[in-house]
């Protein structure tokens, strides 16, 4: 009987603590999180080559990412937030580091629920020449996307994420066209638009 009073009593004080705990958190107005999260993405769509000879070639995306980025912010009431963050993303034709700053919006003001977010920045690095298309640098970036997150233990979430990418690349090259009685060259500033879909999970601190 002692022991079922002491097992009772401990999962009521801890029950009441949690509670607590999660009543002091949303209580706050404004709240410190971190969101950490590794990913895998493929492009989608085609791109136009550099010009070779006046002629100018369209293929398919068919770069693969894997990132890791770190997120740092201010949420309102822990449903809303509004972050800085930075990570690295290694393709198979080059490395980037984005810089940006998102936005995420929780659905439902629980630990378990859907959210949004939106992600808009820069990408430093570059994207090495292939047969081709010359090398370029990493230019602006936009990033959307819907996942799901899920308590793991008292302010840790773990989550997971289906987003869609878009990514600039800003090259220049100089084209030689050659004919029977002259030789021409032509210089070339140009930006290519490149489309991803991909996958990541992450947790979150806040």
């Amino acid at each position: 009987m002692k022991t079922l009073t002491i097992i009772l009593l401990t999962v009521f004080f801890t029950t009441s603590l949690e509670a607590q705990e999660t009543a002091i958190r949303k209580a706050r107005t404004f709240t410190y999180f971190n969101r950490t999260e590794a990913g895998f993405s493929f492009g989608v769509g085609n791109f136009k080559t550099d010009i070779f000879n006046g002629v100018q070639r369209t293929i398919k995306n068919n770069e693969i990412v894997i990132s890791f980025q770190t997120i740092n912010g201010i949420a309102y009431h822990g449903r809303v937030g509004i972050g800085v963050g930075i990570g690295v993303e290694k393709w198979q034709h080059g490395l980037f580091f984005p810089v940006f700053g998102q936005l995420y919006y929780d659905v439902k003001p629980r630990d378990n629920t859907f959210f949004g977010q939106v992600s808009l920045g820069s990408s430093i690095g570059t994207r090495d020449s292939t047969t081709f298309y010359h090398q370029g640098d990493g230019g602006l970036f936009f990033q959307a996307g819907i996942g799901y997150k899920m308590k793991v233990y008292k302010r840790l979430r773990f989550y997971y994420e289906v987003f869609y990418k878009y990514q600039s690349i800003f090259s220049s090259y100089t084209n030689t066209v050659t004919t029977d009685s002259t030789k021409v060259e032509y210089l070339y500033d140009y930006k290519v638009p490149q489309h991803f879909v991909g996958f990541k999970i992450g947790i979150s601190f806040y």
